[in-house]
């Protein structure tokens, strides 16, 4: 026998299928494997409802702000803002969506079969899907925080505050994503 060819199989005289027969820790990997697919399935699913819900929740409210802002209409500056702000509002409620869209598309895509996606999101490991997530957090935080800003009033005292909270969040996912590309 030669003896760089010696596997653990040869070496406790047994074959590879005496070894899946006996059961134990390969039975149970073998299962897993199998059910692994439901198991992401219900993972895709949920994402994939929970997208569908904040299209159409995002979806109504645009409906229900043009509506109220062609019967409402005025030239105070007041209700303009208020406009933008709750459009911007919808916006953060649409990219929040696409996170979700994303989130289950690139499960399917790593753990299925192809998923239809658009050419430009590339997902083939899970640090692919945790890039495209985190982009998208970052323009959601930016487009939340600038919403924000368009209602600031002189009674919101804390708004640095929180406009330093998005500013450390944004510059803690751009340096995890420095370090991930190096």
């Amino acid at each position: 026998m030669d003896p760089d060819k010696v596997t653990l199989s040869s070496v406790n005289n047994e074959s590879p299928d005496n070894c899946q027969e006996k059961g134990g820790v390969h039975s149970f990997i073998r299962s897993m494997a199998v059910s692994s697919k439901w198991l992401f399935s219900l993972a895709i699913i949920g994402t994939g409802l929970i997208c569908a819900i904040l299209f159409i929740y995002g979806f109504v409210l645009s409906l229900s702000s043009v509506y109220f802002a062609i019967v409402g209409f005025s030239f105070d500056m007041h209700d303009v803002q208020t406009f933008l702000a709750r459009s911007i509002e919808i916006i953060d409620i649409f990219l929040v969506a696409t996170v979700f869209y994303l989130v289950s598309m690139g499960l399917y895509e790593l753990f299925i079969a192809k998923a239809p996606l658009p050419g430009w999101v590339e997902i083939r490991t899970l640090d692919d899907l945790k890039t495209k997530l985190l982009g998208l957090i970052v323009i959601a935080l930016a487009v939340l925080f600038l919403g924000i800003a368009l209602t600031i009033s002189k009674e919101i005292s804390n708004f640095f505050e929180f406009g330093a909270a998005v500013a450390v969040m944004i510059l803690a996912i751009t340096a995890y994503l420095w370090v991930k590309h190096e």
